[in-house]
């Protein structure tokens, strides 16, 4: 991997240069030097659309404002363009304290030619009101269904990010031997709004009621695209269809959750080994809290019972909230729940996922629960390189051993359940796929599922 560093560099030149050249000779006649902090501001904007939203930049785009702002003023108010020394050591310091998290959390990014050379296929599918971006990471040759079929991984992508976000893991888990296919949908992935639903859909009534619509779109994405994954891969009327793991995020984790609990799932994809919910809240296990009530005595006389309308009504007001009563997920495949290190800080950092708790805790299996314990609740996706900054927002448990290697451990943990299930089904093709050890300490608690371990 390399820095995505030259843009920012010209970033910094530009923007520093004008703020020299009263005080270096050689820079006091070059008028045009003035014109480069603008042209930095340009060149900062323009980053969003060519790299996506880049939140490290922000700091230095705001410096880039003031500094267009001091030069603005300084020529209003003198044609010689002087500038106090003490106005540009602060412009300097901030620009200096703006440089350091845009260098610290620079995103890192494949190569060209190794991009070139392990591209994914893509494949339009859907239907006149959904139309699906099929990305398919093939593992190996497509001849090989006709033999051993490669494992599917199936990944319903986060609503933060899609497809994109989770494209180094999917190249991850095909260099170790698993064919993976995602998807994106147009009109599905906005982020702004999904922001709101993953922070506050265990909370707030109307939130969670998004997050409820969320996991039913999900739904019905799953079962679109599962009956037309072996046509997709090719391996249709040429053998076996292959072993498939499903792996959701988010909304999609959730749908995956209650999906393997239906009864008649198992026997309508009969290939399914198992189940990842990965850092999904199981909205539809929520409902609304009943609005206070206190008792108001029937001997209470009417001054009293008018008081305790108000006071009622008075603690009913704001928005209605959300308590964990409604169903929860049934067992009747393998699944998997894994979940931030911040689920482990109890007793505050368990209450988004509490319904995930609840259904470990209240089934006899097949279920697991791992935590990484170091990651946040986006290191299972590509952010800890792509947006490093999100990793130091969002950490995981405080003081856990950092992970040297997330994409290669959220890989890990994957693929190692996918391996675990295909013994316990007595698959031919275990023998071919690497168990990994995971560097980051995990925590792991399972139900029915004898012998696993990460």
């Amino acid at each position: 991997m390399k820095e995505i560093w030259a843009p920012q560099v010209f970033v910094i030149v530009f923007l520093a240069l004008p703020l020299l050249k009263p005080y270096i000779k050689a820079f006091r006649l070059l008028d045009g030097l003035v014109w480069l902090p603008l042209l930095a501001v340009i060149i900062t904007v323009l980053i969003f659309p060519a790299y996506g939203f880049r939140p490290e930049l922000l700091p230095v785009l705001f410096v880039g404002f003031l500094i267009n702002a001091a030069h603005l003023v300084s020529r209003l108010i003198d044609s010689r363009y002087s500038r106090s020394p003490v106005l540009t050591i602060v412009l300097l310091v901030f620009l200096t304290a703006a440089v350091i998290p845009m260098f610290a959390f620079s995103s890192r990014a494949y190569s060209e030619a190794e991009e070139n050379a392990r591209a994914a296929i893509t494949l339009n599918v859907g239907n006149t009101d959904k139309d699906y971006v099929l990305r398919i990471y093939e593992a190996g040759q497509p001849d090989t269904f006709s033999a051993i079929p490669k494992p599917v991984v199936f990944i319903i992508p986060p609503e933060l990010g899609s497809a994109a976000s989770v494209d180094l893991i999917c190249r991850e888990l095909r260099g170790k031997g698993y064919t993976v296919v995602t998807y994106s949908r147009r009109g599905l992935d906005a982020p702004l709004g999904h922001w709101r639903i993953f922070r506050r859909g265990t909370d707030l009534y109307s939130v969670n009621e998004r997050g409820k619509n969320l996991e039913a779109e999900r739904k019905a994405d799953i079962e679109f695209l599962l009956p037309l994954l072996p046509s997709s891969l090719g391996a249709a009327g040429r053998g076996e269809a292959p072993p498939l793991l499903l792996a959701g995020y988010g909304a999609g984790g959730s749908a995956l959750a209650y999906l393997a609990g239906e009864n008649d799932f198992a026997s309508r994809y009969g290939k399914v080994l198992g189940v990842i919910a990965i850092e999904c809240r199981l909205w539809s296990s929520y409902r609304k809290k009943d609005p206070h009530e206190s008792d108001i005595p029937v001997s209470a006389g009417k001054v009293r019972y008018q008081w305790g309308l108000f006071t009622n009504r008075l603690r009913n007001i704001g928005p209605q909230r959300v308590i964990r009563m409604g169903p929860l997920p049934g067992m009747n495949i393998p699944i998997m729940y894994l979940l931030s290190g911040r689920a482990l800080d109890a007793p505050k950092g368990q209450l988004p996922y509490e319904a995930i708790f609840d259904a470990l805790r209240s089934s006899s299996g097949p279920v697991t629960l791992a935590a990484v314990e170091s990651a946040g609740p986006l290191d299972y996706q590509d952010f800890p390189y792509t947006y490093p900054v999100y990793s130091f927002l969002l950490p995981g448990l405080k003081d856990a051993q950092k992970s040297e290697n997330p994409i290669a451990d959220t890989a890990g943990i994957i693929g190692n359940f996918a391996v675990y299930l295909l013994e316990r089904a007595g698959a031919a093709e275990t023998g071919t796929l690497p168990r990994q050890t995971i560097e980051a300490p995990v925590y792991l608690e399972s139900k029915g599922l004898p012998g696993f371990r990460l």
